[in-house]
């Protein structure tokens, strides 16, 4: 019976407009690990929605993170690639500053070019 009305209300609710489009997630990753003492290591590992991936935000402990990408630095926490026309290559790396072992977390969000914004990393090293 609880079961008959619970699917009652759920259907309910999509017929009158009361739950809006339910839209899944993308599909893209990231690894991280930890360097040493003073780094981590971040590599884009792609996934079904790389190819529409602008960037990524990167931060440690709410702060946008220092990033290096080969000789280029950047301190306002976005992985980027600006020279590849903005969108990462599968297997790009970067190191990101996170100099307190075990504490630091670390967060990657992605922004796609249709705007919107996921979180492919969240993990503390």
């Amino acid at each position: 019976m609880a079961v008959t009305v619970i699917l009652a209300a759920i259907i309910g609710a999509f017929v009158f407009g009361l739950i809006g489009n339910i839209h899944g997630g993308k599909v893209v990753a990231s690894t991280i690990t930890r360097v040493n003492d003073s780094y981590v290591s971040t590599t884009f590992a792609g996934g079904q929605n790389a190819g529409s991936v602008t960037e990524i935000n990167w931060t440690v402990g709410g702060n946008p993170a220092m990033i290096y990408i080969g000789d280029i630095s950047n301190t306002n926490g976005i992985q980027d690639q600006p020279s590849s026309g903005g969108i990462l290559s599968i297997g790009s790396n970067a190191f990101i500053s996170a100099s307190n072992p075990g504490k630091d977390r670390v967060i990657g969000v992605v922004v796609f070019t249709d705007g919107s914004k996921q979180i492919i990393i969240d993990k503390t090293l």
